[in-house]
């Protein structure tokens, strides 16, 4: 424990020495002589018994750094206090930077030419002398300096001694990001390798005195991560002292770099509302989310010669059905984040239950958009698409059902939105997931307002029927590849049995339709296999994960020890993020990943490609995520030899991937 015991020396008379308990003082100078228009350094010297020490300019968790008041002749002027590279000194559980037993605190003195001699050159100096306790001490010294060539004084040697450990600048190529609440200063290396490196902040806010740092070196750079203070000054520089340690010995450089300026919080909102409102306008173009709302385009059409508050009304019920299920989600995340959990954008699809009622759900919908039947009334007419007897409520569910859908998809600008939604979450959250989902609803919410923008498309027919019984197929298509997302998830024997429930959900579905007796007996005994069936269907899901990890890993694998691997030897790395569910992933491998011209410039350049592949719930995946704001897949990052990764668009193109790759060095 530090205590601080105020005891303060008498008044002194001005002398070139002042003792104090403890501790003196004296006032050096590298010459006792010099001419005007000259300067040169004045030191004052600290000399404390063994095992005791003061402070640095930026004392720590505790002290307070000396402070020198000058007294100068006209003409003569000083600089601010010139303070060499300081010294850890831990006192637990605090950490504080000084000097222990000894230090020569600079300052550069500069003469003009009309100056009278002798000079006399007064100092007033406080300083804590600490060991157990800190004894705050006060005195006065002073010297003089004749007319006459520099000549080096017999403290020359000691002043040069802290010259020479005061800060120099910096290598020009080296930078500063914070990330999470961690600063990364990465810089190249000059000459020798440095063992050692340790950043002393110059002001108070900055950094986590106490916290370790992580010192890493590669061939020819380093880096340091330094955690940030807890209290947040939001301080626009980076500044303060590297000391570096080498087989050359101890140097010290001055760092002092200009922070990315971050926008007040409203505006931050403001653009991430407007990335979350994009990114859902976005997403009704995802190839996940075009067999449901085409089909929503369908029934525009089916009224779009009808009353226009019909109209109206069926596209704010759909909008309501996607709103409110993007706020469920919202609730539904933010709950589970808050309890601990890692989770991210389409996680529901990390759990077997969940996609194998999905599967069911789309072999359903494949087999009504190619029979007639209508749930919940009689058989349906010419037009019919998946309703019930309420057509406003058909609507709301058909904006239910869109959400679920596009949940695998992440659009342009929604990474960012979400990421920071589900990273931090408060009331702000949800007015993300909000604007999120007014965005999706939107364009159909303006075509029930004026139906007449599809006036390109052909009118209501024939047509109709047959169009509706296409969309039977994206539907199947839609539940095998749920299937394929499962194989990854269970073993073989779950999934014969899925396929057997989607079967049993097809055949509970034809009894209905085919249920047509006059006899009310035989109609309700139909309609108790059909139920009996569909509760077996329901039973037999799967409900947590059934295949073993795969212990054989490939060198393509992701995994933090072998990213850091990669790095330390200066490699070029390529991380993608992917997941058997996410569509965008796996539109973007077909189209630009994996090409035969990504390929071989990856083989050309040598960049090494890992996989992180997210499909099982995998907390070490989802934290490396949150690194980069993010919460869900896709995710590319491009690791240059040297610095941080660059992190690519969310959407590929083989001309954008090649860019990026040949450019990286």
């Amino acid at each position: 424990m530090l205590y601080f015991i105020l005891l303060f020396g008498s008044s002194i008379n001005a002398e070139s020495e002042y003792s104090a308990s403890n501790s003196k003082i004296s006032l050096i100078s590298e010459s006792k002589t010099i001419q005007p228009n000259d300067s040169f350094y004045l030191g004052i010297k600290f000399e404390l018994e063994k095992g005791w020490h003061t402070y640095w300019e930026n004392p720590g968790d505790a002290g307070e750094g000396a402070s020198i008041e000058w007294s100068l002749p006209k003409g003569v002027s000083s600089s601010n206090t010139l303070w060499p590279g300081p010294e850890r000194i831990p006192v637990d559980p605090l950490m504080t930077f000084g000097y222990n037993d000894e230090v020569v605190l600079l300052t550069k003195i500069t003469t003009q030419e009309d100056i009278d001699f002798p000079l006399e050159i007064k100092a007033k100096v406080a300083w804590f002398t600490c060991k157990d306790i800190c004894i705050p001490q006060e005195g006065n010294v002073s010297i003089l300096i004749n007319k006459g060539e520099f000549s080096k004084s017999i403290e020359y040697e000691e002043i040069k001694k802290y010259a020479d450990r005061l800060p120099i600048e910096f290598y020009e190529n080296y930078r500063v990001e914070k990330l999470d609440q961690k600063y990364f200063l990465q810089s190249t290396v000059e000459n020798d390798h440095f063992e050692n490196v340790y950043f002393f902040p110059r002001y108070y806010g900055l950094t986590d005195y106490v916290a370790a740092q992580i010192y890493e070196k590669n061939e020819n750079s380093f880096s340091l991560e330094i955690n940030a203070s807890k209290t947040d000054l939001e301080l626009e520089k980076f500044e303060g002292i590297i000391e570096a340690t080498n087989s050359k010995g101890v140097f010290y450089f001055d760092v002092n770099y200009q922070l990315a300026l971050e926008k007040s919080k409203e505006q931050s909102l403001l653009l991430l509302l407007l990335f979350a409102f994009l990114g859902g306008l976005i997403l009704n173009i995802m190839p996940c989310v075009f067999p449901i709302l085409s089909i929503k385009v369908l029934r525009f059409i089916q009224y779009s010669e009808e009353s226009s508050i019909k109209t109206y009304r069926f596209g704010l019920s759909y909008a309501l059905g996607v709103i409110l299920s993007f706020l469920l989600i919202a609730f539904i995340l933010i709950g589970l984040k808050s309890s601990g959990e890692v989770i991210g954008w389409g996680f529901q699809l990390q759990y077997p239950l969940v996609i194998s009622v999905l599967f069911y759900l789309f072999i359903a919908l494949g087999f009504l958009f190619m029979s007639n039947l209508v749930l919940g009334s009689q058989l349906g007419n010419l037009n019919s698409l998946v309703k019930v007897e309420n057509e406003s409520l058909e609507s709301f569910l058909t904006g239910i059902l869109a959400v679920i859908v596009a949940s695998p998809c992440t659009a342009p600008f929604m990474g960012s939105a979400i990421g920071f939604a589900l990273l931090q979450p408060s009331f702000n959250s949800v007015l993300i997931f909000l604007s999120l989902g007014i965005g999706f609803a939107l364009p159909y919410l303006i075509l029930s307002i004026k139906p007449s923008l599809l006036s390109f498309l052909p009118k209501p027919g024939p047509w109709m029927e047959t169009f509706k019984q296409f969309m039977a197929f994206p539907m199947w298509a839609s539940a095998l590849w749920l299937l394929w997302v499962l194989s990854g998830q269970v073993n073989t024997d779950t999934l014969i049995l899925v396929l057997i429930g989607g079967l049993t959900v097809s055949l509970s579905l034809w009894l209905l339709e085919k249920n047509t007796s006059e006899i009310n007996w035989i109609k309700w005994f139909i309609r108790s296999i059909a139920i009996i069936l569909i509760g077996l269907s329901l039973y037999i899901l799967p409900t947590s994960y059934s295949l073993e990890e795969n212990i054989s890993e490939d060198s393509q694998t992701y995994s933090e020890q072998r990213l850091n691997d990669l790095r330390n030897s200066n490699e070029l790395v390529f991380l993608n993020f992917t997941a058997d569910w996410c569509i965008t992933c796996k539109v973007n491998e077909r189209v630009a990943l994996k090409t035969r011209k990504v390929k071989q410039i990856l083989e050309d350049k040598n960049i090494n490609y890992l996989e992180a592949d997210w499909t099982r719930k995998d907390e070490k995946i989802a934290t490396k995520l949150e690194e980069f704001g993010r919460t869900g897949v896709p995710l590319y990052l491009l690791y240059p030899s040297v610095g941080k990764p660059i992190i690519l668009p969310e959407i590929l193109t083989e001309d954008i991937l090649l860019t990026y790759l040949s450019e990286v060095e």
